[in-house]
């Protein structure tokens, strides 16, 4: 199945500015169970359901770009089982 970009954004930022704009989204997933992307008039809703994934990779290209991304991936409908342990 071919994939389908909902939103793309790419702009310059302070390191401050990165830093608020994670926490905002931290906070609003934490509250809410959602956040929303603005861009001009479009606006996307954020609702991770089911069972969720959290990916981080941090990448050197060339020795001078450094590049670091976070990824939330999750399929709706498909529950994260919790597994206790005795």
């Amino acid at each position: 199945m071919a994939e389908k970009v909902i939103f793309s954004s790419e702009e310059p930022r302070s390191v401050e500015e990165i830093g608020d704009f994670l926490i905002r989204i931290g906070q609003k997933l934490k509250e809410q169970g959602f956040f929303t992307l603005n861009q001009g008039d479009k606006q996307v809703e954020v609702r991770p359901k089911g069972g969720t994934k959290l990916e981080l990779k941090y990448e050197i290209e060339d020795s001078d770009k450094h590049e670091f991304e976070i990824e939330i991936e999750w399929k709706p409908g498909q529950e994260r089982t919790k597994v206790d342990i005795a």
